[in-house]
């Protein structure tokens, strides 16, 4: 696959004109039916830093019915710089190996249990003895239930070396290696009954202070045209960063989707954040006129309240596409 774009020069925006690349070679092979390699190589050169940047990914995974085992490598270093794309982190080779067994004990309430380990190890690609970050995530009890629930009890050891300017939610944290462990609980009912409820909590160490986190859920479909959701976040930070701060925030979610039938829709979404008193209504309508072929119409409303001068922004958008398969 080949990528090119085009940047003409504008004196408003204070850009010149600018060609970028990307060349990329990817596939799949599939010795046996439980074996499966996959591999991604791709490069990117600019013409305004003129540099040649390159990129690539390998994993190889098997499966049977007792175990599954899983290994990825990905590499990027500190030229890619690919101008149509996205790219999550530059100068990293990133290690992700993991297993987990699969059981289906013969009782009355258990239908299968997985309990395993999956690893991440980051270090730079120019130096890859400088360490980045590395954590695991091990879930002894990750399980389904013959009633359609799930249940997950997990931890996250993490290690992290912060050698950069780092504020998550604008608390500042002193470079420095830190190592913590988070724990995580989930449970679920019957997701595919008319009314299904959820839940997760997680508590631990974060960096210096602490972190704890609910989630809770609910959905009810009394009938196929019509889905109702709601969902409520709490995060709670306690003694973090430098300045030992404390940190609150509430995230209250609604939602709801009417269907006249699979071609005709209508979803209603609305959020509020309490970490910047943001609150955004998404409001989108969608008809599939022929086969593949959409027309959708779309309103959203986004108003901050907490800003000196508050700030309120409201978009109508309306598409329109067309498929024609030959």
């Amino acid at each position: 696959m080949v990528t090119h774009r085009y940047n003409e020069t504008s004196a408003a925006l204070g850009t010149s004109a600018n060609n970028n690349t990307t060349l990329t070679v990817d596939g799949q092979i599939r010795p046996t039916s439980q074996w499966d390699i996959q591999y991604l190589a791709t490069s990117s050169w600019d013409e305004q830093t003129g540099e040649v940047g390159l990129a690539g990914r390998f994993a190889v995974s098997q499966r049977s019915n007792q175990l599954y085992f899983n290994y990825a490598v990905d590499f990027i270093d500190d030229r890619y710089n690919p101008g149509i794309g996205f790219v999550r982190q530059r100068n990293l080779i990133s290690h992700n190996p993991g297993a987990y067994y699969i059981w289906r004990p013969k009782t009355d309430r258990i239908r299968r249990w997985d309990p395993g380990v999956f690893a991440t190890f980051n270090h730079d690609a120019a130096d890859p003895s400088r360490f980045q970050q590395a954590n695991l995530y091990i879930f002894p009890v990750y399980a389904w239930f013959k009633d359609n629930s799930f249940l997950e009890i997990s931890m996250f050891p993490t290690w992290q070396n912060i050698n950069f300017d780092f504020a998550p939610l604008g608390i500042s944290i002193a470079q420095g290696q830190y190592f913590y462990t988070r724990y995580f609980i989930r449970y679920n009912t019957d997701q595919s009954k008319k009314w299904s409820l959820g839940g997760t909590a997680d508590f631990g160490r974060f960096y210096n202070g602490n972190r704890t986190g609910f989630f809770a859920f609910g959905r009810l479909a009394p009938i196929p045209h019509v889905a109702l959701t709601a969902s409520y976040e709490y995060n709670n930070l306690q003694e973090l960063g430098e300045a030992m701060e404390d940190l609150e925030t509430h995230l209250v979610t609604v939602g709801s989707r009417f269907a006249v039938n699979p071609r005709l829709q209508l979803s209603a979404f609305y959020q509020y954040n309490s970490f910047d008193g943001q609150g955004r209504w998404n409001v989108r309508g969608s008809w599939e006129y022929l086969p593949l072929s959409f027309v959708y119409l779309v309103y959203n409303n986004t108003q901050i309240n907490t800003l000196d001068d508050p700030f309120s922004e409201q978009q109508f958008i309306g598409k329109i596409t067309f498929l024609r398969q030959f």
